[in-house]
């Protein structure tokens, strides 16, 4: 094999663990070769390779991710300070409000969440560590992106659009985030979600993550500006400290 032919099936394999996220947890043979637009045979070559390193495990319908995959991601989140210092604020977050608590990191132009401590009042957990999100696709990200310059808030209002139907704010929304500290976002209808965000800010002063607060509305709406937002606002700040952040 060639330096050109290994760099292209190191690519392609690392493509086939891109296609899996919360909406393909599972991948086929068939359905890796149309992705890819390669034969069945090289699909299936290279879904072998990434099982026998552990970074695929076979099913009875394909392939899933293996647990090598969470022995290596471990590794990266802990080079995050961040995700250690806000492990025991996201539980006393929690406890506090009784609503699920995210921390969720500046990643490019994408919000990863990498902790979150859940409600009590779930009956289903859904994990978001590890979930990506664009600037613009929900509630998180438009606080991060509202904390960059006005040249990267101009670029993602132009090339992308919401993803959860949530209104994109003004350049007067914008800033008056950035005055109060804070960004409190209500979903419409009954069944719709309500919660704050506040940026977590590091030694130097930039907004590098956001610590959030979510829950039904018909839950959270009522306790917003009396309960829920100066405990985020707590929390963010403690996190902040112990990134080495001082406020002026």
């Amino acid at each position: 094999m060639d330096a050109a032919t290994g760099a292209q099936a190191v690519d392609r394999a690392l493509t086939i663990l891109g296609f899996f996220d919360e909406g393909q947890s599972e991948l086929t043979v068939a359905e890796a070769a149309a992705r890819l637009g390669v034969h069945r045979s090289t699909a299936s070559r290279l879904l072998a390779a990434l099982e026998r390193h552990g970074l695929l495990e076979s099913t009875a319908a394909g392939y899933r991710l293996g647990l090598r995959v969470v022995s290596l991601a471990g590794l990266v989140l802990n080079r995050f300070p961040a995700r250690a210092i806000a492990r025991d604020v996201l539980g006393e977050l929690r406890d506090t409000t009784e609503e699920t608590a995210y921390l969720g990191l500046l990643d490019g132009d994408e919000v990863v969440y990498i902790d979150q401590a859940s409600s009590p009042h779930v009956t289903v957990n859904v994990d978001w560590v590890g979930y990506r999100q664009s600037l613009t696709a929900g509630a998180t990200g438009f606080l991060l992106l509202a904390f960059q310059g006005q040249s990267v808030i101009d670029e993602q209002l132009r090339n992308s659009t919401p993803g959860d139907g949530l209104p994109v704010p003004s350049e007067l929304e914008f800033a008056a985030i950035r005055r109060r500290g804070y960004l409190v976002r209500i979903g419409e209808g009954v069944e719709a979600g309500a919660g704050v965000a506040a940026p977590i800010r590091d030694h130097r002063g930039a907004t590098v993550a956001a610590i959030s607060v979510w829950g039904p509305r018909h839950r959270v709406e009522g306790r917003l500006e009396s309960e829920i937002v100066p405990a985020v606002l707590r929390a963010a700040d403690r996190v902040s400290e112990g990134l080495g952040y001082r406020a002026a």
